[in-house]
Order: C-alpha cells, then structure tokens, then sequence
C-alpha cells in the first residue's frame, strides 16, 4: 500500500516551471523613426547658434539605413543661416568616414593651391581711369577668389573631428558606432554644434537598426 500510495503521489506533482529569460534590452532608433531633436532640441539649438531655429522638411531620396538630415533655419541677424547635420550608423559607418577625411582634406588643399594659383596670376591693375580696377573686398588679384578658402584641420569632437573647407565638420562618435556631419556659416559655432551633438548622441539613442546592449 505504501508503495502504490508513492507511485501516485509521484504521478500527480506538478512539473517545474520553467523561469522565463527577462527581455533583452536594445539600443538604438531605427532610422525611419529617428527624430532630430532627440539628439539637439530647438532650445539647445538656439543657445549654440545665437538664434531661434526652426526645423525645415525637405524631403528627399537618402540612402537606405540612414535618417534624414536634420535641417534648420536659425533667425540671425541681419539675414537666417542655415544649418544642418546628419548620421550614418550603418556597419561600414567607420571606412565611409575614413574615405571621407580623406576626401574632405584633399578638398582643402586644392583649394587652396587654385587660390593661390589664381593670386600670383591676377594681372595688376592699371591705375589709369580707362582701365579696370581692382575691388576692395578682394583678397588677392582682381582674378582670383574673393575669399581665401579655409584650411582643413583637427577639432576637438568625438573620437575623431575634422573641421574642412570652411563649411562643414566631420567627426567620428566616440561612444556610438556612427559618423556626423555638421554645416554651417561659422567655424567657432560649428564646433560648438558638434560638441553638443557628440554629448547627446548614444548608443542607446544612434539612429541605427536596433541590436543588443554591449
């Protein structure tokens, strides 16, 4: 009896449970739903720029994997400038932006050497009244660039930052797997837009196909 009782006690125990795994939490913003001032709101902006921003829509074609730029209009006075930045966190985000610092540098340079080719072969002006003469806002000969083109160099940004052309500034993130570019009229705020958005820009919040938390 003590027996049968056993087997039936073994028969009627419930089964263990199995403990469910927690979910695992993911890092990232798929681009499609990436929202530009989840990296630098309008106030933050105005602050950086010297003017309130207003964001602009210009929809257009983007490679697949990559949000939209994110465009503005920043009320200066005595005209707007307009100022942009934009992501690429795709997995080859690093030898794109290598071939870019690349390309930017070499940019810079030839620039440079076309001013300065343009300068020394300016002819002189004639100080006739018939003849033409040279404008005031010129900085070299009457046939060359009214403005002498930037020099790319090194900023503080990110892992890596190149300020190039006197336009714009490129930089690798340091703790998200994306390179930036940032545009703008002014060398000493770009640099300061660029700081801002490598402080706020994360693993958590990259615009990038979602993965797994390292």
């Amino acid at each position: 009896m003590l027996v049968i009782a056993a087997c039936g006690n073994a028969g009627t125990s419930e089964p263990q449970k199995k403990t469910d795994e927690p979910p695992r939490k993911l890092a990232g913003v798929y681009p499609e739903n990436f929202r530009c001032d989840s990296i630098a709101s309008e106030a933050q902006l105005a602050t950086t720029l010297g003017g309130a921003a207003r964001q602009l829509d210009t929809p257009s074609s983007i490679p697949r994997g990559v949000p939209h730029p994110c465009n503005y209009e920043v009320q200066t006075s005595p005209s707007p400038e307009y100022w942009t930045f934009d992501f690429d966190c795709r997995p080859g985000y690093k030898t794109t932006a290598d071939a870019l610092f690349a390309q930017y540098t070499q940019m810079s340079g030839d620039n440079i050497a076309a001013y300065n080719v343009a300068a020394d072969a300016a002819p002189v002006p004639d100080s006739g009244s018939k003849k033409k003469k040279a404008k005031s806002d010129l900085d070299a000969g009457i046939d060359a660039p009214q403005r002498v083109p930037e020099a790319s160099k090194v900023v503080a940004v990110g892992a890596r930052g190149l300020d190039h052309n006197g336009q714009g500034i490129l930089f690798l993130d340091d703790d998200a797997p994306c390179y930036v570019r940032v545009v703008g009229p002014d060398q000493d705020r770009r640099l300061a837009l660029a700081q801002l958005i490598a402080t706020n820009l994360t693993f958590a919040n990259a615009p990038m196909t979602p993965r797994p938390f390292k």
